[in-house]
């Protein structure tokens, strides 16, 4: 993304914006938008609809979001016009960021809970299984045995 627009403008919601409003304008634009729902132009709408995702994705981080916002306010100081967007691809690589992640939804935290269900009766019915069927489980080691 080039020029003098910025992600908030992009998305078409203020700066102080939560990310629930975030969230809100990207899905209204992203239906707009999206290649195969549009009327616009194919290459065109994938232009736009990068546009609105890349924005989405710098402000929906609350890291990325602070070093956008201080890049913003440094150019309103200076009336510097160069390229912001491209200075935030090289402070999105910054080292400081790795350690952070966004903590698990309540989805994700859901799914991680089915999975250990899963296999804890997966295990558990190999198991039941097994003793019924006459086979014995071995608690030592074959290469322990002589």
């Amino acid at each position: 993304m080039k020029g003098e627009i910025s992600y908030y403008k992009i998305l078409g919601v203020h700066e102080n914006a939560s990310n629930y409003e975030l969230r809100k304008a990207f899905c209204k634009l992203s239906i707009e938008l999206h290649p195969d729902t549009t009327s616009l132009d194919i290459e065109d709408a994938k232009r736009k609809f990068q546009e609105v995702l890349e924005a989405y994705e710098n402000l929906n981080s609350s890291n990325l979001r602070k070093i956008y916002d201080e890049k913003l306010k440094e150019k309103s100081r200076s009336k510097n016009y160069t390229n912001v967007l491209n200075n935030m691809i090289i402070d999105s690589k910054n080292q400081n960021l790795i350690g952070n992640r966004r903590p698990f939804s309540n989805g994700e935290l859901f799914s991680l809970f089915l999975l250990f269900i899963i296999i804890s009766i997966s295990l558990i019915c190999s198991i039941f299984i097994a003793s019924f069927t006459g086979k014995e489980l071995d608690t030592v080691p074959i290469w322990l045995m002589k």
